[in-house]
């Protein structure tokens, strides 16, 4: 019995990087199909049930798919970093092939059954009880396939598993027909993929029988499986992130041309069309997230299942909104734009540093800092994103207070540049998650929040001035507009000497007296009872203190 272990369907969220790139990847796939649809006429009642029947689903199938109601039309996976000649693809390659070829995996039919363990092996020896089971019987041949007679053969096996098996295969050929048998698959990735230099079915690693008769022994395409060096003409299978923003921009550009005739937009407003859409992406991995804690499916037999979808008409009515009026939803479009475009080059510069070197020491300080931004990411800061990323802002700029000039504060509090040298460049230095945006030293004794503040400047003169600004715009947003959180004892700043605790001019806000909770439950910190002032420290020093 050759079954892949490998199941049809996932559920894993890959790194933010990467997911980015895949999300983005699937919006540019949405566009392209709803501009192809909207060149023939938006007016026509066609195009508004275009909308209504056809939508992408993320992470399920493949690492998105598009369907038309419940039918899969093509299927999408995303490569976004490594090599790229064919050969360095082979797994995920056979994998599409026997998905395509109607194999059932291991993985999915454990999932129809409940394996008891009293000691170790216990499970793994009745996973094998149920295979001999399955092959013993003749429900798949010697290829992994669905035997034409399983139904009948089934009757056979014993009671405990037959009307499990009858289920996950029933579900599998219905998922099948529904998915793969009839579906395009697509293959996207940053850089070209090179063509194999021999023929596909002498590559070892390929499951030889599916591509037997290959009408191009070098290339998938007759099987309906594109790689981007078979150029197909639907989409672009080969776009690194430059070009694939750029190729956002451009399709949401014609969308934005027919859908307002009559309206010229800048290079800006095309940007924040651009984040209203991967925002819609952002709300559908919360959705996703839901739907997986909440178990809202579990009732549901394993490969029945669907993840939430995003429609074709809800990003139509993202393009339809105008982003003239400069409201809460404008400058929340705006700070978004720019911590991502701070988050995204922040990654970029770490993969620049040490894409070339050959020390075992350089990638695993990267692997550490990619892991720990990328925790903070999706564990502290997506709590705030798509729409209420504004009030994540003004927690690591707590210091900053709105001006007469709206514009200017919220381009102070979104300012790519510090963002990366003072709070990202903090962050990922942590050795110790908190699973929240304040950290406490070794000893939990002390409690700091990270910020942007900057008191950098070599200048005496002019560093204390920074000083001062930061204490006055603190005290002005003290109290129930603060944004310092309770407990607090650091603001953590970059400053000058990498000793410096400087007083910051406001007191602490104390959540916790001592005789209201266990001893073991309050820093000690919050046990004094008198005012007690918070301080700005150096983030070398507050690095000191809380990695210990």
């Amino acid at each position: 019995m050759t079954l892949i272990t490998k199941s049809v369907l996932h559920d894993a969220t890959p790194s933010w990087n990467g997911y980015n790139y895949q999300g983005k990847i699937g919006l540019y796939v949405c566009l392209v199909n709803i501009l192809k649809e909207a060149q023939a006429g938006i007016d026509l009642p066609s195009f508004d049930v275009f909308l209504d029947e056809h939508h992408i689903e993320y992470e399920w199938i493949e690492d998105f798919a598009i369907k038309k109601n419940e039918n899969y039309l093509s299927l999408h996976q995303v490569k976004h970093k490594g090599e790229n000649k064919f050969n360095d693809h082979l797994e995920a390659i056979s994998t599409i092939l026997y998905r395509k070829n109607g194999v059932l995996s291991d993985t999915d039919i454990f999932k129809y059954f409940k394996f008891t363990s009293k000691k170790k092996g216990d499970v793994a020896a009745e996973q094998t009880k149920l295979k001999t089971a399955i092959t013993t019987h003749r429900l798949v041949d010697d290829s992994g396939l669905l035997d034409s007679n399983w139904k009948v053969n089934v009757q056979s096996v014993d009671v405990k598993y037959r009307d499990n098996i009858i289920t996950c295969f029933s579900d599998f050929e219905l998922l099948s027909h529904k998915a793969f048998s009839t579906s395009i698959t697509y293959f996207h990735t940053a850089d070209k993929v090179e063509a194999p230099l021999v023929n596909i079915p002498q590559i070892p690693g390929i499951p030889s029988h599916f591509v037997s008769n290959l009408s191009e022994p070098k290339s998938l395409s007759c099987q309906q499986i594109f790689l981007s060096f078979d150029n197909p003409k639907t989409y672009n299978l080969a776009l690194s992130d430059e070009m694939l923003n750029s190729e956002l921009e451009k399709k949401i550009v014609n969308l934005l041309t027919l859908l307002h005739p009559d309206t010229t937009f800048s290079e800006l407003d095309v940007k924040l069309y651009k984040t209203a859409l991967c925002a819609l992406i952002d709300q559908n991995i919360v959705r996703r997230h839901q739907h997986i804690r909440g178990k809202r499916d579990n009732h549901i037999p394993y490969l029945q299942r669907t993840k939430p979808s995003i429609y074709f008409k809800e990003i139509v009515q993202q393009l339809k909104r105008s982003y003239r009026d400069q409201d809460d939803a404008y400058w929340n479009l705006v700070c978004r734009e720019n911590f991502e475009k701070a988050y995204r080059e922040q990654l970029d510069e770490l993969y620049e540093d040490i894409k070339n070197s050959t020390s075992d020491d350089d990638i695993e300080k990267y692997e550490h800092y990619i892991a720990r931004l990328e925790f903070v990411r999706i564990n502290i800061i997506d709590n705030y994103f798509p729409s209420d990323c504004v009030s994540f802002l003004q927690q690591i700029y707590p210091h900053a207070t709105r001006s007469i000039n709206i514009r200017e504060f919220y381009e102070e509090i979104s300012e790519p540049q510090k963002i990366k040298s003072v709070f990202l460049d903090f962050i990922q230095d942590v050795s110790k998650s908190s699973g929240k945006l304040t950290l406490e030293c070794k000893n939990d004794t002390f409690e700091f929040q990270p910020s942007c503040i900057d008191f950098s400047s070599i200048n005496e003169r002019r560093k204390n001035i920074q000083i001062d600004i930061a204490r006055k715009g603190l005290a002005d947003n003290y109290g129930n507009q603060s944004f310092i959180h309770p407990n607090v004892d650091y603001i953590v700043v970059s400053s000058t000497d990498a000793k410096d605790v400087i007083p910051a001019g406001i007191e602490k806000i104390t959540e916790v007296e001592s005789y209201e909770q266990p001893t073991s439950a309050v820093k000690k910190s919050d046990k004094i009872t008198q005012k007690k002032q918070v301080s700005f420290m150096d983030c070398r020093k507050a690095l000191g203190e809380i990695n210990g």
